[in-house]
């Protein structure tokens, strides 16, 4: 029996521990009520003091087909809805141009109400814009099922503790980015459009200098030609008066050999009248196979020597070559060739080249290109900046802060007790 008492006594002093425990926690009830109360109070005090927080949204989709269609009027454009909005995207995302819009619009000090020193203005600018995000749209399963009917918008959001400050700012951005972005395009355009006449210049150039070039080359063939044709216009004259002197010295022996014999028969002078008497019409002498009448003769020898003797007095045959006219005719239309003249006189070979034409209506077209895009947007807001308050759990703070505190209160009054030496019993 006593061997059992014993044994039960372990647990009788675990039964007393546990008594002791809440006894002790009773006994400090007072120390948990205040430090929970004073925590909770101390959270509520927080709670009403936190400064409420805003954020600003604005949203925005792809520009108008209008739009586009005006931008695509330049010269050498070809955009679409797509192109034209990333620009815009990749803009109102740079962080250089949202500095600037920062410090163009003096939000410095639109930030810095009570106007405090501000000794880094670049770590300023970005802290104040740390939450400002450009988000996609949700895109979802049904979204993306529908999405030909409605396009889903983009949106830029900041967070601040001055709702009208970065409302305000937020706007200024987007319409910014949008005009920094026009400006660009239209940049763009420019530098096309000079880059595109520097081209028609050099081409129509290289067009003037091959033409002439080409002109030359026609000149000197032509020359080449003439060259050749007058060569055998001089060879065809010379031929002929070769042949002409020839013919002449011929007839000179020929005439000779008829005044020898002539003087050899006796016949002095000419027997035209003998010939022309109607009673000796029919005369005919028949000397070899010959059946006309023969020149020393006809003529006599008189006649012939004098014929032999202005025969060899002759100059030039020219007079008696007949083809020699038509020769030389042929030589002078060679010798004053009317296109040659006409391509060795042109001074601009512009007129006739068919494409250096078309660089110049071009050209034209360029220089009188307008590069205005006044009511141009490369994006269509869907929402100007709207800031509302950003809800704070304050029941929240205050629940936690009061559980917290009351187990807080708990574990410090185990932790005494634990410390406190135990009493003595009698």
């Amino acid at each position: 029996m006593q061997q059992k008492n014993k044994e039960i006594y372990p647990y009788q002093n675990d039964e007393i521990d546990l008594r002791k425990l809440f006894n002790s926690l009773v006994e400090k009830k007072l120390f948990i009520f205040s430090v929970t109360v004073f925590v909770t109070l101390l959270a509520i005090i927080y709670a009403l003091r936190i400064t409420p927080t805003y954020e600003a949204v604005s949203s925005f989709t792809s520009p108008s087909t209008s739009s586009v269609i005006s931008i695509n009027k330049l010269q050498l454009t070809n955009n679409t809805k797509k192109s034209v909005f990333s620009n815009f995207l990749t803009n109102i995302s740079s962080r250089k141009l949202q500095t600037k819009v920062f410090l163009d619009g003096d939000y410095l000090t639109v930030f810095n109400p009570e106007n405090n020193p501000i000794d880094d203005v670049n770590n300023f600018i970005k802290q104040t814009l740390k939450s400002l995000e450009l988000d996609p749209p949700n895109v979802t399963a049904k979204t993306l099922g529908l999405g030909f009917l409605n396009e889903l918008p983009y949106s830029i959001s900041i967070q601040g503790s001055d709702a009208e400050s970065i409302s305000m700012y937020l706007n200024d951005l987007v319409i910014t980015a949008n005009n920094n972005t026009i400006e660009k395009m239209m940049g763009i355009i420019r530098q096309k459009v000079a880059i595109r006449l520097d081209e028609i210049a050099i081409k129509r150039e290289l067009l003037l200098t091959t033409a002439e070039r080409d002109r030359l080359s026609k000149i000197e063939q032509i020359k080449e030609e003439d060259a050749q044709k007058i060569r055998e216009i001089n060879d065809q004259i010379d031929r002929a008066r070769f042949k002409a002197k020839e013919d002449r010295f011929n007839e000179i022996v020929v005439l000779t050999d008829a005044a020898k014999l002539a003087r050899s028969l006796g016949v002095k002078e000419n027997n035209f009248k003998l010939i022309g008497d109607e009673t000796n019409s029919n005369l005919t002498i028949a000397i070899g196979e010959n059946n006309d009448l023969p020149k020393w003769y006809l003529y006599g020898e008189k006649a012939l020597l004098e014929r032999v003797e202005l025969l060899e007095s002759r100059t030039s045959d020219d007079p008696f070559i007949p083809e020699l006219v038509i020769l030389k005719n042929q030589l002078n239309e060679v010798q004053n060739n009317n296109l040659l003249k006409t391509l060795e006189a042109r001074k601009d070979d512009s007129p006739f080249v068919a494409e250096i034409i078309n660089l110049d209506i071009e050209k034209i077209e360029l220089e009188s290109t307008i590069i205005d895009l006044t009511g141009v947007n490369t994006m269509q807001i869907n929402q100007v900046a709207i800031s509302e308050p950003i809800k704070s759990n304050k029941r929240m703070i205050v629940v936690l802060a009061f559980i917290g505190s009351f187990m807080m209160s708990i574990f410090l009054t185990l932790i005494m007790g634990a410390l406190r030496p135990d009493e003595q019993a009698d």
